[in-house]
């Protein structure tokens, strides 16, 4: 979920930057660090508070107008979320956070297309905002699946996953997601290695650990792809999908 980029913070700290920004009050980028804080420690409430604490000193800031977006999203009020990142992005043209989070609130809404121009927007503006390009690849990832020919879509959101991973190399996500598109598309060496480091980043994930064991089934290393499964079964033991393909690969041995 993105939020403040590093950098922000940063300026927040120091209340510098341009001469449109550099008259930013102390306490407005206190209550900007408070509030981001809070949506760490995930204290809705407080964070809420003080990123309207700190509008009351500047009513135009950017910051804080996608500080209450964040909370908004996270309550599951996604228009008045969307409301607020446009209010940022319409002060701040060049807002990075803004865009990426306005992408995703149309991502969570079904607007796909108007989602994809925003992330593309944040990406123009950064392009090591991690967040905005997972969502740009797993946007492009699920239009693939429904399009008659996926090919296209698909080479665009590898690409994206690439880039990511170039900005975050050990970011399990996209090794997970590479790996689902290289199984589907019958490449079970490829998508075994990724599952695996995406198990070895990510070593909770259940749905990295029963990719890894059906990748390991189309190997026909079926000892190994049990021993995926029942580390996928404990830790999810709810899982239909581990416990279906835990039968699987006990055949298969």
């Amino acid at each position: 979920m993105a939020r403040l980029h590093p950098a922000l913070l940063a300026f927040v700290a120091l209340g510098a930057g341009c001469a449109a920004r550099a008259a930013l009050h102390p306490r407005t980028a206190e209550e900007l660090r408070r509030g981001y804080g809070y949506l760490d420690a995930r204290d809705l409430e407080r964070a809420r508070i003080a990123f309207e604490h700190a509008l009351e000193f500047d009513p135009d800031l950017p910051e804080a107008l996608n500080g209450l977006g964040v909370v908004a999203r996270s309550q599951g009020e996604l228009a008045a979320a969307r409301r607020r990142f446009e209010a940022a992005i319409r002060i701040d043209g060049d807002f990075a956070e803004g865009h990426a989070n306005l992408g995703e609130t149309l991502l969570v809404e079904g607007r796909g297309a108007e989602a994809e121009a925003e992330l593309r927007a944040a990406l123009r503006i950064d392009p090591d905002l991690a967040d905005a390009r997972q969502n740009l690849a797993r946007a492009l990832l699920r239009r693939g699946l429904d399009a008659p020919d996926r090919t296209p879509l698909w080479a665009s959101a590898r690409r994206e996953y690439l880039h990511l991973l170039e900005s975050e190399p050990e970011r399990a996500a996209a090794h997970h997601d590479l790996a689902y598109m290289d199984y589907v598309e019958g490449r079970f060496a490829r998508a075994e290695a990724g599952y695996r480091r995406a198990v070895e980043l990510a070593p909770a994930s259940h749905e990295a650990l029963h990719g890894w064991c059906i990748s390991l089934v189309r190997l026909g290393r079926c000892g190994e792809a049990a021993r995926a499964c029942e580390r996928c079964l404990a830790l999810a033991p709810s899982a239909d999908a581990c416990r279906r393909s835990l039968r699987g690969a006990r055949a298969c041995e």
